[in-house]
C-alpha cells in the first residue's frame, strides 16, 4: 500500500495516459439493431429460415401503407404508382408487390386473362364502384395490398440479399416527398424496425449517458458536499466507462440494444467505490485525528482494500454470470462490463489514495462529529435500534411479505417482439396495428416443402394445411401455391363447375394452368411461392398477434398437422425465429441466475470461511429475486431480451451490501462487543457508505425511465425496486438473522466476552 503514494504521480500519469489512447477507439464504434444476430444461427428455427431463403430469397420486406378515408380515388392511385415505380427502381430492391404490380386473373369467352389488378386509375364514380368490386374478388390482392374496406392499401418491397438498408430508406423517403399526398404513411418490415431501432439507441446514447453523469454528479454533491466528493467517484466512473466501451470496436464487436445498458451500469457501479473511499475520508476526517493527508490515504487504502476488492470480485462475479447467457449481446456485454469494474476497482484503490495524498484536507461535515451511538438522533440511528428491539419479529414479515409477492411468478410472461420494445404513441406500433388489423398480421412463418409442386395430390396436401391453418383465430391470411391454381380455376369454369375454385385432378391439368399463366403473366410474379422448376413451394402465414404463447401453439400446430409429411422440410420464419428467442430468453437466465448464486455463495463461504456465510449471504439476494420476479408478474412487465438481464446484475451489485454489513459487523465482534452494539455501530457507521452506495446504483439507472424502449424503461424501474429489497436485506433482515441466531463466523476469535450489563442496557433502550 505505501508503494501507492511512493509511486503516486507515475500511477497518476499511467491512468490517465491508458484512458485517453484507447478513448480514442470510441469512435469506431458501430450499431447493429438486428434481434437474429442476438443468438448462434445453429438454432432450428434460424437453420430452417436460412433454408427457406436459399430457395425463395431474402424474407425481409418492408410495407409502406397510405392510409385516407376512401384509398380507391384517382390522386391517392396515382401517388401510389408513381412511388411504387420508384421503389421499383431502388438499388436493393429486389420486387415490389402493390395494387399496380399485382395481378388480376379472370375469365372471359372461355379463355383466360392476367393483367393488373389496375388496368387505369379511376376518374368516375361509377368507375371507381366497378373496380373495388374487381378488387373485392381479386383473392392475390384482397388483405394482402389493400384493405378490405378500402381506406388503406400496401406497397410490399422485397429487399435483396445484403441490401444497403439505409439507403433504400433515404430512397423511400425522397419518393414520398417527391410525390406528396394527403394520405398517412406508415411502416412495416423487419428492416423498418431495424431502421427505427437504430434510430432510438443513438437517440438514448446521446441523451441517457449524459443525463446520467449529471444526475450522479448532483447526488454526489448532495452527499458527500464537497468538490472532491464530486470529483474523485466521477473520475473512476469516467475512466472506467470509456476503457470498457472502448473494448467493443477494438474486439471487433458492435453495439447492440442491450449494449445501451452498459455505460450505464458502470455510472451507477463504478461509483460504488469511490463512494465507499470518500465515506471513509470523510469519517476519518471527521474524528480526533493528526493525520496528514499522505497518512490519511494509507489508512483508506489499508481498510478498505479487501472489503472494496471482495465486493468488486463479486459483483464481476454476478455480472460474468451472463457469459452462461444464450444470447451473444449479453456474453459480450458481461465481459465489457465486468473489465470496466476491473478498472474502477484499480481505479478506486490505487487512484484515488494517490490523488487524495496530493490535497489538502477540508473541513469536516459538522454531521459526522463523533457521537455515542446510543444517541437516535438520525436515521440510521433509529433504524438500528429499531431493528435491534424488533429483530425477532423481523425475519417472520420479510418471509411472509416474499412468498406474498412472489405469487406473482405465476403470471410473469416472456417476450421478444421488437415491436413491443417501443412505446404505443411509436409509429412502429402504429404501423404494427394497422398490418395486424388490415393486412394479416405483422409476424410470419413458413412453410418449406419439396415435390412435384404440379402434382395435385401434393397440391390438395398445401390446400388442406392452409385450411386447417385458417381455422385458427389468430391467424388471417395464408398464401400458398393452391391458391393461384384455384385463382386460375376460377377463370377457366363457371361457377357451379366441379373445377370451379378447385385444383385439378390430374397433373397434365396443373401443368396447362402453368402454361396458360405463362403466356399470359409473368411466372416470376409467384416465386414467393413457387420456384421455377416447380420443385419447392413456400407457405406464407401471417398471424395477428405478436403475443409468443400465440405464436408457439401455432407452431406447434404446424408441427402436428405435418409431422408425417415427408415433403414438408422447413417450418421456419421470423416469427419461429422470435419464438425461439424468448425460450432462449428463459434458459438463459435460468443458467445466469443459477450461476450467479453460486458464485456469491462459493466466494462468500471462502471470505468468511464458513458454508454458513454463503447461504446467510444470498438470503437477502434470494429475497430480493423472488420479490423482483413476483412483482413483474403482478404489473405485467415481461421478461424480455433486456430484463432478463436484471437478476444477475442485481446479484452482482446487491451482494455488496451484505458483504459491507458482515464485514464490519465481524470487526466489531473481534473488539467483544456485544450483537447488538455491534450491531448499531455496523450500521451507524458502514451502514451510511451502504446506503451511499445503494443510492447511487438508484441514480444511475433510474435515468433509464427516459429511454425510447419500454424494456430498457421497465429494467430501470425494476432496478430500484431491486436495489431497495437488496438494501433491505442487507440493513433489516440481516441485522436481525445475526441478532437471533448464533454464526460462529461471526463470532470472536478468542476467548468470547460479553458484557451483560452493556446487552442489558442496549435492551432497556
Amino acid at each position: 500500500m505505501r508503494g501507492i503514494i511512493k509511486y503516486r504521480w507515475p500511477l497518476i500519469i499511467a491512468s490517465f495516459l491508458l484512458t485517453t489512447v484507447l478513448a480514442l477507439q470510441l469512435k469506431n464504434i458501430s450499431i447493429d439493431p438486428d434481434l437474429k444476430n442476438y443468438f448462434p444461427e445453429t438454432m432450428e428455427s434460424m437453420v430452417a429460415t436460412n433454408r427457406i431463403e436459399e430457395k425463395f430469397g431474402n424474407q425481409d420486406i418492408v410495407m409502406i401503407i397510405f392510409k385516407t378515408e376512401n384509398i380507391i380515388n384517382a390522386n391517392s392511385l396515382k401517388r401510389i404508382k408513381n412511388i411504387d415505380r420508384g421503389i421499383g427502381r431502388i438499388n436493393g430492391i429486389r420486387k415490389t408487390n402493390s395494387l399496380f404490380s399485382s395481378n388480376h386473373i379472370y375469365g372471359k369467352d372461355g379463355i383466360m386473362y392476367v393483367e393488373p389488378a389496375i388496368k387505369r386509375i379511376p376518374r368516375t364514380l361509377e368507375e371507381t364502384d366497378e373496380l373495388k368490386e374487381t378488387l373485392a374478388g381479386n383473392e392475390l390482392v384482397m388483405n394482402i395490398v389493400v384493405a378490405d374496406d378500402f381506406r388503406s392499401s400496401a406497397i410490399i418491397a422485397s429487399l435483396a440479399e445484403n441490401a444497403d438498408e439505409d439507403s433504400v430508406f433515404m430512397a423511400v423517403h425522397s419518393l414520398l416527398e417527391e410525390y406528396p399526398g394527403k394520405e398517412d404513411v406508415f411502416y412495416g418490415g423487419l428492416p423498418y424496425l431495424r431502421q427505427e431501432m437504430n434510430k432510438d439507441i443513438k437517440r438514448d446514447a446521446l441523451i441517457l449517458v449524459p443525463a446520467a453523469l449529471l444526475l450522479m454528479t448532483i447526488f454526489l454533491f448532495f452527499v458527500f458536499r464537497e468538490p472532491r466528493g464530486v470529483i474523485m467517484p466521477f473520475l473512476v466512473v469516467i475512466m472506467s466507462t470509456t476503457i470498457a466501451l472502448s473494448l467493443i470496436p477494438l474486439i471487433g464487436w458492435q453495439f447492440y440494444f442491450i449494449t445501451l445498458l452498459v455505460p450505464i451500469m458502470l455510472i451507477a457501479i463504478a461509483n460504488d467505490y469511490g463512494i465507499h473511499i470518500m465515506a471513509k475520508y470523510q469519517e476519518i476526517n471527521a474524528g480526533d485525528n493528526n493525520h496528514t493527508m499522505k497518512e490519511i490515504a494509507l489508512i483508506i487504502a489499508k481498510k478498505l482494500w479487501r472489503p472494496i476488492v471482495l465486493t468488486g470480485i463479486t459483483t464481476i462475479a454476478g455480472i460474468m454470470a451472463l457469459l452462461a447467457h444464450t444470447m451473444i449481446p449479453a456474453r459480450q456485454m458481461a465481459l465489457i462490463a465486468g473489465i470496466g469494474i476491473v478498472f474502477a476497482l484499480v481505479y478506486s484503490i490505487v487512484l484515488l489514495p494517490a490523488i487524495l495524498s496530493l490535497l489538502k484536507p477540508s473541513k469536516p461535515l459538522p454531521a459526522l462529529q463523533k457521537r455515542s451511538v446510543l444517541q437516535r438522533n438520525n436515521f440510521l440511528n433509529r433504524l438500528a435500534f429499531f431493528i435491534t428491539s424488533k429483530y425477532r419479529r423481523i425475519p417472520v414479515v420479510a418471509l411472509i411479505l416474499t412468498i406474498a409477492i412472489g405469487t406473482g411468478i405465476a403470471f410473469l410472461k416472456v417476450d421478444s417482439n421488437e415491436e413491443n420494445f417501443f412505446l404505443d404513441k411509436h409509429p412502429v406500433k402504429q404501423g404494427s396495428k394497422l398490418i395486424n388489423s388490415k393486412y394479416g398480421g405483422s409476424e410470419n412463418l413458413s412453410i418449406l416443402f419439396e415435390g412435384d409442386m404440379l402434382d395435385p395430390a401434393m397440391l390438395g396436401s398445401i390446400e388442406s394445411y392452409e385450411k386447417e391453418l385458417l381455422k385458427v383465430e389468430e391467424i388471417d391470411l395464408v398464401m400458398s401455391f393452391p391458391d393461384v391454381i384455384k385463382e386460375i380455376s376460377k377463370a377457366l369454369y363457371d361457377p357451379g363447375d366441379p373445377l370451379f375454385n378447385a385444383i385439378p385432378p390430374m397433373r397434365n391439368a396443373v401443368a396447362q394452368f402453368m402454361e396458360l399463366y405463362s403466356m399470359n403473366g409473368n411466372t416470376e410474379d409467384l416465386d414467393q411461392l413457387v420456384d421455377f422448376g416447380y420443385e419447392h413451394s413456400h407457405m406464407l402465414i401471417r398471424i395477428n398477434s405478436v403475443h409468443n404463447k400465440v405464436v408457439n401453439n401455432i407452431i406447434v400446430r404446424i408441427k402436428e398437422i405435418t409431422k408425417d409429411d415427408p415433403h414438408v422440410t422447413a417450418v421456419g420464419g421470423y416469427g419461429f425465429v422470435r419464438s425461439q428467442l424468448a425460450s432462449k430468453v428463459v434458459q438463459g437466465q435460468f443458467y445466469s441466475l443459477s450461476i450467479a448464486m453460486l458464485i456469491v455463495f462459493i466466494i462468500l463461504s471462502v471470505i468468511f470461511k464458513s458454508l454458513k456465510a454463503g447461504m446467510i449471504s444470498i438470503i437477502p439476494l434470494g429475497i430480493s429475486i423472488i420479490i423482483l420476479f413476483g412483482l413483474m408478474g403482478i404489473t405485467g412487465v415481461n421478461l424480455d431480451v433486456a430484463t432478463a438481464l436484471l437478476s444477475s446484475i442485481m446479484i452482482g451489485v446487491g451482494v455488496d451490501y451484505t458483504i459491507h454489513f458482515l464485514w464490519r459487523y465481524r470487526e466489531e465482534r473481534q473488539q467483544h462487543r456485544p450483537k447488538k452494539e455491534a450491531v448499531i455501530t455496523t450500521l451507524t457507521t458502514t451502514g451510511r457508505g451502504i446506503i451511499f452506495n445503494a443510492f447511487s446504483v438508484i441514480v444511475g439507472f433510474i435515468i433509464l425511465i427516459i429511454s425510447s424502449f419500454t424494456p430498457i424503461r421497465f429494467f430501470g424501474i425494476l432496478v430500484v425496486v431491486s436495489i431497495f429489497s437488496c438494501l433491505a436485506g442487507a440493513l433489516v433482515v440481516l441485522p436481525a438473522l445475526v441478532l437471533k441466531y448464533k454464526f460462529k463466523f461471526l463470532e470472536p476469535v478468542t476467548t468470547k466476552l460479553k458484557s451483560q450489563r452493556d446487552d442489558d442496557l442496549l435492551e432497556a433502550i
